[in-house]
């Protein structure tokens, strides 16, 4: 039995110790799950002067909101039309945003103010879509409207980011001088739309502008134009119907037509393909006109040297700055009485490769040619200085030499084995190159070149299918310009079949029978595998094709210089039409299929 003095003990750390857990229990309160996640965008209450407001005079604009707002990337998305000559800065005032318009407007215009998605709420960055306030110094808002899509002129893409540039005065050289008195800037699909314009024609054109400065000013900017004036009209709204649809589902309400072909892509097939969106384009063309922009790069034709640098013992190589036509160099101090050097072109044709052997001299002063004129006078030594002073117990070098098929060992059996050296090939000995089928059967090895250069050489006769062959190089087979021979060099291959591949037959009716196409081949990344020069309707085909994706691509070649050509805004010259099967063709082996095609844009 407790005495009282343990008793009181007790009591003295039970009570405070039963308080705290009391205590603890109320205060541990579980947090609420609330609600669900506000995905609302803020809302417009008022603003003065009220958005639509006519006679503005300038002054203190200022818009007011349901919630707190922050602003993201104002400075990159706000758009003004008719551009002023700087952005007004625009701050947070509690629940509003204001701005100042400082500058000298110009009378009876709509301004357009564009904040892209900028505005958003400071919670959960809910983002007002498109936002714009608009405001005339006239008597009346402009109320007319046009739109469009613009895309890369040679890959038919959307082009994001690009501004559409609207002019009332209307001359060859106005982009190049003046700001736009409308424009507007290209979604992620390349759409775009212009309200609140005046009636009128106007000049269009699109710029990827580099400095910002709204005008076409930069060689290495983007453009598009079309070839003749436009025209807003008023876009009335479409009330929704319960008929009304497009790819199967509901149209919105008041849809642009920018609106509704985006739409289609997200609501409508899972992947609606580019022939239908073209077609749903022009239907609602009928009574919404829409615009495409072809957006391409001018070529740039100031041409001069950027760059020479002897790379190695007996290679200078020349860079250009644009690709050249007939590029070529000659000595100007000392000419030769025959040819001493070998030219050879790069893929990209910007460089000019001079491989020459010992010319017997320290220096060459050369003059450098393109379309016939002198471009640039270079001096270059022959040699490297370390090559000057060559250590008498290095090892003497050993002509490398690789093969045109992969680590795999598998040879297509309708391409001949090709041998390229790094540097060009003066002789071959025959003698010390052994070819054996299926390892021990003597086969007869011949070789011959298919350019100047002599950096690859091809091997015959061609391979047999299905058979495995060992090749056997030995010291001395080849020899390059520089007297360099390789070592000895065993490797082993085994030829494919027909079996292992698939055929592409384009079935191709062409757009018109004017001039000649350039029907092309393309991977997954859009590389050319192989390309055919057509003149008329027929059936093309694209044989020894490994099992994959692959693409057609089809290029009016205007000038029937077999190649796309870019345009150029001054001679009113669009750039060569081209034509994409977007579809993917997928090729399996010991397989061909045939792919029907009427290119339309």
């Amino acid at each position: 039995m407790a005495t009282p003095a343990q008793s009181k003990t007790f009591f003295n750390w039970f009570i405070p110790l039963l308080f705290i857990w009391v205590a603890y229990g109320c205060a541990n309160v579980v947090s609420p799950t609330g609600g669900p996640r506000d995905e609302d965008p803020p809302e417009v209450i008022r603003s003065t002067p009220p958005n639509g407001a006519t006679n503005f005079e300038g002054g203190q604009v200022r818009i007011f909101f349901n919630e707190f707002v922050r602003l993201h990337e104002i400075r990159q998305q706000m758009l003004i039309s008719p551009p002023m000559e700087s952005l007004p800065e625009v701050r947070i005032r509690g629940r509003s945003i204001v701005f100042e318009i400082e500058e000298d407007l110009l009378p009876e215009t709509t301004y357009n103010f564009f904040f892209g998605d900028a505005i958003r709420d400071i919670t959960e960055g809910n983002a007002i879509p498109n936002f714009q306030f608009v405001f005339s110094t006239g008597d009346f808002v402009d109320s007319l409207s046009l739109q469009g899509q613009v895309k890369n002129a040679f890959k038919l893409e959307p082009e994001e980011g690009v501004f559409v540039m609207m002019y009332r005065n209307i001359y060859d050289s106005v982009p190049y001088l003046e700001r736009p008195v409308y424009l507007a800037k290209t979604d992620k699909e390349g759409f775009f739309t212009i309200n609140n314009m005046a009636d009128g024609e106007y000049l269009m054109f699109a710029l990827r502008d580099n400095n910002f400065n709204f005008k076409y000013d930069l060689p290495d900017e983007y453009i598009a134009f079309l070839d003749s004036l436009v025209s807003p009209i008023y876009f009335e709204e479409v009330p929704e119907t319960e008929t009304d649809t497009v790819a199967g589902s509901p149209a919105t309400e008041t849809a642009t037509a920018a609106e509704t072909i985006e739409f289609a892509r997200t609501e409508g097939e899972e992947v609606l393909q580019r022939d239908t969106l073209s077609a749903l384009e022009s239907a609602l063309a009928d009574d919404k006109p829409f615009y495409t922009l072809y957006l391409f790069q001018e070529q740039d034709t100031v041409q001069r040297v950027v760059s020479s640098l002897l790379v190695r013992e007996g290679l200078i190589e020349v860079a250009f700055r644009i690709p050249f036509d007939t590029a070529y160099v000659r000595e100007i101090r000392q000419p030769f009485d025959e040819p001493w050097h070998i030219p050879e072109i790069t893929r990209g044709r910007d460089t000019l490769r001079l491989w020459f052997a010992d010319t017997g001299r320290d220096s060459l002063f050369l003059e450098v040619y393109d379309r016939g004129e002198v471009i640039d006078t270079i001096r270059r030594a022959t040699q490297p200085r370390q090559m000057r002073q060559r250590d008498a117990d290095a090892p003497e070098p050993i002509l490398n030499l690789t093969f045109n098929y992969s680590s795999a060992r598998s040879v297509p059996y309708f391409r001949p084995v090709g041998i390229t050296s790094e540097t060009p090939i003066a002789s071959i000995d025959a003698s010390r190159v052994q070819l054996f089928a299926n390892d021990s059967i003597p086969v007869s090895a011949g070789f011959y070149y298919r350019d100047a250069v002599q950096r690859t050489v091809y091997m015959e006769p061609m391979p047999e299918q299905s058979t495995p062959y060992r090749l056997k190089i030995l010291p001395g087979a080849f020899t390059d310009i520089f007297g360099i021979t390789n070592d000895t060099i065993v490797t082993r291959y085994t030829t494919t079949t027909t079996e292992n591949y698939g055929s592409v037959i384009a079935d191709l009716t062409l757009p018109h029978q004017d001039n000649q196409f350039i029907l092309q081949l393309l991977d997954r990344g859009s590389r050319v595998l192989e390309e055919k020069v057509v003149y008329e309707d027929g059936k093309y085909k694209f044989p020894y094709l490994a099992a994959a994706n692959y693409r057609l691509r089809l290029i009016d070649d205007i000038n029937n210089n077999g190649k796309w050509d870019t345009g150029s805004y001054l001679e009113g010259r669009q750039p060569e039409k081209v034509y994409i099967f977007d579809e993917a063709i997928q090729v399996r082996e010991n397989w061909d299929i045939e792919i029907p095609w009427a290119p339309r844009r």
